[in-house]
C-alpha cells in the first residue's frame, strides 16, 4: 500500500495531512542541548524528535523550539530558507507515519510564495527515493531506524493546496480564475491563479500577518498599562476565542484594539491583492477568493468583508474561508497526491 501525504511548510508550523492523521510541528530545527534527555513528562516521538544523520543530529520540530540554543528557521520573510534544512524536517516528520520498517510513499508538499524556483527543485529532487530515516525519541532514548521509498514528489506553492480542495468542494470540474490568500504567522501569501496554472507575476507576499496582529496589539496594551506584554501570549487568548487578558491582576478588554488592528490590516492585504490582480491579462475573471492559513481565525472575516466592499466578487458567497484554514492546504495537498 502507498500512502498518500500532504505537507504544508508554513512559516511557523508544518502541516501533514494523511488520512485520519494530522500532524502539526514548528517549523524550525536546531542543535542539539546535551544534559537534558530524559527529563519530559511527555514521551510522544512527535514532541521529543531527534534525526539523525551520520554522525549528525539535529532536534526537529517542538523539541527544537524548546530545547536548541541554535535554532534554524524553515522559512521567513515570505519564503522557504534552506532546501537542505527542510529536507531534515521532513525526513524526520515522515517517521511519524511509518507503520512499517519500510513504506511507500507519495508526497504533495507546499512552500512559501516567494520560494525561489531552484530552491524548490532541490527540496524535490531530495525528497525522491530511497530515504533511509533514523531518528531517536530524546525522552525515551528509543531509537527507529526506517526506509522510506518515495516514489513521486511534487513541490508547489502552499495556497495551491487549499485552491485544490476548495474547488473540489464548490464541484468546479474545470479551473477557474482565483486568488488565495494564505496568512501565516510571519507574512501572508498571495497566490493568483488564472487559466488553471499560478501566475507569477500576480503573486506575492507581504509581511502584514499574524504576528503584526498580536505586535501592535501588544504595543497598544503596554502603553495603556505600563506592563510588558508578549505578542505570543496575546496569539494564545485569541486563539481560545477570549475577549479579555489579565494584566497585573487586572482584566482588560482586547475586543476594540484587536478590531480596530485587524481592520487595519485586512485593509493593507486587500490594497496588495488589487495591485498583484491589476497586472492580470485582459480575459481573467477572478471568480473566487479564498482565505486561509492560521491567521483566518485572527482577521480572516476582516478580509472577506473588505473583499466584498472592495466589490471583488459579485457575491457573497464567493468570497470563501475554508472550515480548516490551517489544514486546508495540507488536506488539497494529499488530494494531490492521491490523485
Amino acid at each position: 500500500m502507498t500512502t498518500h501525504v500532504g505537507i504544508d511548510l508554513g512559516t511557523s508550523t508544518i502541516k501533514i495531512s494523511c488520512g485520519d492523521t494530522k500532524i502539526l510541528i514548528p517549523s524550525i530545527i536546531g542543535e542539539p542541548n546535551p544534559g537534558w534527555t530524559g527529563m519530559s513528562s511527555d514521551k510522544t516521538l512527535e514532541n521529543n524528535l531527534v534525526l539523525i544523520e551520520g554522525n549528525k543530529e539535529w532536534y526537529v520540530g517542538e523539541l527544537a523550539r524548546l530545547q536548541s540554543e541554535v535554532r534554524y528557521a524553515l522559512a521567513s520573510e515570505g519564503q522557504m530558507k534552506s532546501a537542505e534544512n527542510t529536507f531534515i524536517a521532513v525526513k524526520a516528520a515522515l517517521s511519524l507515519l511509518m507503520d512499517n520498517p519500510e513504506d511507500d510513499f507519495v508526497l504533495a508538499t507546499g512552500v512559501p510564495v516567494a520560494t525561489g524556483a531552484e530552491v524548490m527543485k532541490n527540496l524535490s529532487r531530495m525528497m525522491k527515493g530511497d530515504l533511509k530515516i533514523n531518528v531517536r525519541n530524546d525522552s525515551t532514548s528509543e531509537l527507529f531506524d526506517y526506509k522510506a521509498n518515495v516514489q513521486k514528489t511534487l513541490v508547489m506553492p502552499e495556497p495551491y493546496g487549499t485552491y485544490v480542495k476548495i474547488l473540489k468542494e464548490k464541484g468546479e470540474e474545470s479551473a477557474v480564475d482565483t486568488v488565495i490568500i494564505d496568512i501565516g504567522h510571519g507574512s501572508t501569501d498571495i497566490l493568483t491563479m488564472y487559466q488553471g496554472r499560478p501566475m507569477r507575476t500576480a503573486s506575492g507576499s507581504l509581511i502584514e500577518a499574524t504576528d503584526t496582529l498580536t505586535s501592535r496589539m501588544a504595543k497598544a496594551l503596554q502603553d495603556k498599562t505600563g506592563a510588558i506584554i508578549k505578542p505570543f501570549d496575546l496569539m494564545s487568548t485569541i486563539r481560545k476565542g477570549r475577549d479579555q487578558v489579565m494584566i497585573g491582576g487586572q482584566y482588560y478588554s482586547i475586543k476594540e484594539i484587536k478590531n480596530y488592528y485587524s481592520d487595519q490590516i485586512a485593509k493593507i492585504i486587500i490594497d496588495e491583492v488589487m495591485r498583484l490582480i491589476a497586472t492580470l491579462p485582459p480575459d481573467a475573471f477572478v471568480e473566487y477568493y479564498i482565505i486561509t492559513g492560521g491567521g483566518a481565525h485572527s482577521f480572516g472575516e476582516q478580509i472577506r468583508k473588505q473583499i466584498i466592499a472592495s466589490k471583488l466578487v459579485a457575491e457573497g458567497d464567493k468570497a470563501v474561508i475554508p472550515s480548516n484554514p490551517v489544514l486546508s492546504n495540507a488536506e488539497g495537498f494529499e488530494l494531490i497526491a492521491q490523485r
